[in-house]
């Protein structure tokens, strides 16, 4: 064989082996990424599921177990709903979808209103009209002027239908103030709530349990520091325009038990006695609303005593 031919042959000879080396590396290349890409798809699978594992078992709610031989209570009262906060669990019902007058429940949506429409800072007239509208809780004098934060604890410790009538003034009257509380009941799905003053002076306003819960849920979600304020025992207040300062303390009986979390209390002749409140109970934290009842101390205690006989809490 000619030393050319021979060249020639040993030049395509290299050429191939190079280019199989190349197919060959290429494919190892190519099977060791896809082997790669499996395996931390499997990790990050695996991750995931743990994850998500983690998550549902944060999620898994203990739901209390009803015992069946324990028969639901005699009811002194128009309408009541307890239910697990931590669970979402209905307790106890009965009449929840009842209209009645809830009287000055009603300041715990004024306490929303104002927060967002307005919110904490600014500064609350009292006026002569304010000091005169029933009730003298809070000892508000015409002329000084308040911190909506202080008045606002004020109108929730002690009930104060005058300071809520501030609130009122300050939002442009009565009539706008209610169609303010209006608009956020229908935001909050309170389909059969209406509001006619700030203070529940009026028999007009009226809800239901149920639309109550919807209330309270969201003060507890989004403004717990009005759950907070309603459980205070005693502040000291100043009006903002004087060096005088006084106590105020709370009027709410139940502010006084450890169990109470927050709430309000709403009486009248015509709603009789209304209650919301927030418990701590059994390891877990209830919402307890009753209305139209004659004694929601001796009401309350029998329902709760209730609860604790016919659960088992986990």
């Amino acid at each position: 064989m000619k030393p050319r031919s021979q060249l020639i042959i040993a030049v395509s000879v290299i050429s191939i082996t190079l280019l199989l080396a190349k197919i060959f590396s290429s494919n190892i290349v190519s099977d060791f990424n896809s082997e790669a890409k499996v395996a931390s798809a499997t990790v990050d699978t695996g991750t995931t599921q743990t994850i998500v594992q983690e998550e549902t078992k944060k999620d898994v709610r203990k739901i209390p177990v009803r015992k069946m031989d324990v028969l639901d209570p005699q009811v002194d009262a128009e309408s009541i709903l307890v239910e697990s906060l931590n669970s979402d669990f209905p307790l106890f019902n009965y009449n929840t979808e009842k209209q009645w007058p809830i009287a000055s429940l009603t300041k715990l949506m004024t306490a929303i209103v104002i927060t967002e429409e307005y919110g904490l800072n600014k500064k609350i007239p009292i006026s002569k009209t304010a000091v005169s509208v029933e009730g003298i809780a809070g000892e508000l004098k015409s002329g000084e002027s308040y911190s909506s934060e202080d008045l606002m604890k004020i109108m929730l410790m002690v009930s104060s239908n005058r300071a809520a009538t501030a609130f009122e003034e300050y939002a442009g009257g009565r009539d706008l103030f209610s169609a303010m509380q209006n608009k956020k009941a229908l935001e909050l799905e309170m389909t059969h709530t209406t509001f006619f003053d700030g203070s529940g002076l009026s028999e007009k306003n009226i809800s239901t349990t149920g639309d109550l819960l919807k209330l309270a849920k969201y003060l507890i979600e989004k403004h717990p520091e009005i759950i907070d304020w309603t459980r205070l025992q005693t502040i000291r207040v100043q009006p903002v325009n004087t060096s005088v300062s006084r106590d105020v303390r709370n009027i709410n009986d139940f502010a006084a038990q450890t169990r109470f979390l927050g709430g309000k209390t709403g009486t009248s002749p015509e709603a009789r006695e209304n209650l919301l409140a927030l418990f701590s109970f059994n390891n877990d934290r209830i919402i307890y609303i009753i209305l139209g009842t004659h004694n929601r101390i001796t009401q309350t205690d029998k329902i709760l005593d209730w609860i604790n006989q016919a659960y088992i809490f986990n």
